[in-house]
């Protein structure tokens, strides 16, 4: 797919009806017992793109039982079977990702949907000598075995959750621009609690052409709110001068290629990763920061795992997801049950702050339906409540020692 052809216009931005329904941040005492148990003052939210767990860590010395079994194929459609391998070259062509696609790589499931939705390019992986620096992170840091993302599709929905715990419904890339959607997120929560925040953009790509990762510009409140344009540089220099801010978001340039979706050569994305967690380590923020590295979706890339489902839209496939911290458990696999609203609950548990579930109630009984809600068979779609009450999803505690 071309980077145009990645955000394909589909008319019906204006047709959500969304702009005018705003739900009231609710103050709560939720959270209670964590409160001042964590010694945590910062929380950064790191979300690369388009990598399944077995694609990157499958056939690692470490993931155990968590990897690719032995013997493991996928159906040819031929009566045949393909079996995953290496891939030679760290730039590889972009395969089906969309809403469709990842149902039938799913296929109810099976997980046996790979190869005859996205053909051999969707069954080769990484390893430890193509990603030098993820896979020294296992020496210190947690990785999370059973991180799902959030919905069966492409990138923006499953970034919605991110911010929101919920996407409206929404499961293509076709809704998109500055103010478009006016309803509580995270960072509602976190004014709502005079919580610090920044999102620091590594690379500012263009919102009206569609090719940005940032999210939070689709919401009205935040479109053009300075702490949402924050860039690389102010990073640093928030580490240097001890103001990095309570919660932060790092979103890489897709246009650039520096957010490790194919076709982008990985060792790219992963030595800005590394110069941006290493930054962290060396200053004094480091000492009460959780680093949480992760991927919005799985980009069409094979894995074993069937994800657990919790409603209409997901979870998602498995994505790779490391906890770095001075608190994270050290070379540890951590099996609970996440997916991306899983960071949304721990920056709620960590700040003692209400669920947004608790704030939003505009998807409780439905969705819209059309174009870009695919989950609807009739006038409405699915409930998609946001998923941040949800008890079957965890909050990421598992994977510290405080």
């Amino acid at each position: 797919m071309s980077q145009i052809d990645r955000r394909t216009f589909l008319k019906g931005a204006g047709a959500l009806g969304l702009a005018s329904l705003v739900t009231p941040i609710v103050p709560g005492a939720a959270a209670s017992f964590l409160k001042g148990r964590i010694p945590l003052q910062h929380v950064i939210v790191d979300l690369q793109e388009n990598r399944s767990f077995d694609h990157y860590y499958g056939f690692s010395s470490f993931a155990g039982r968590y990897g690719v079994p032995a013997g493991y194929t996928q159906p040819d459609g031929k009566g045949g079977t393909v079996a995953p391998y290496h891939f030679t070259s760290l730039t590889t062509p972009d395969i089906g990702h969309s809403w469709s696609a990842t149902h039938a790589e799913y296929d109810g499931g099976a997980m046996d949907g790979f190869y005859t939705t996205d053909g051999i390019n969707c069954m080769g992986y990484y390893t430890a000598g193509d990603l030098p620096f993820y896979y020294s992170l296992h020496d210190t840091s947690t990785l999370c075995t059973n991180y799902f993302c959030s919905q069966l599709g492409p990138t923006w929905p499953n970034r919605f959750y991110t911010a929101a715990g919920t996407s409206g419904g929404i499961t293509t890339n076709g809704v998109w621009g500055y103010g478009v959607f006016d309803y509580p997120i995270i960072l509602d929560l976190l004014d709502d609690a005079h919580i610090t925040w920044k999102v620091y953009n590594v690379g500012m790509d263009s919102v009206p052409f569609g090719n940005t990762d940032n999210v939070f510009f689709f919401w009205k409140r935040f479109a053009h709110d300075m702490r949402a344009h924050a860039n690389k540089q102010d990073f640093f220099t928030d580490l240097n001068q001890g103001t990095l801010p309570n919660v932060s978001w790092i979103i890489p340039s897709f246009a650039r290629g520096w957010d490790e979706h194919p076709p982008a050569d990985i060792s790219v994305g992963m030595g800005i990763v590394q110069e941006l967690v290493d930054g962290l380590r060396n200053s004094s923020a480091w000492a009460t920061s959780a680093y949480i590295h992760t991927y919005d979706e799985a980009g069409g890339y094979f894995d074993h795992a069937r994800p657990p489902q919790v409603d209409a839209f997901g979870l998602g496939i498995r994505v790779p997801t490391w906890i770095i911290s001075p608190f994270a458990k050290p070379a540890h696999l951590e099996p609970t049950v996440y997916e991306h609203t899983s960071t949304l609950k721990f920056i709620e548990a960590v700040y003692n702050l209400p669920t947004l579930a608790s704030a939003n109630h505009l998807f409780d009984a439905g969705t819209p339906s059309g174009g870009n809600y695919q989950a609807a068979t009739g006038p409405v779609g699915p409930p998609a409540p946001p998923r941040d009450a949800n008890p079957s999803i965890g909050n990421l505690m598992e994977c510290f020692t405080f």
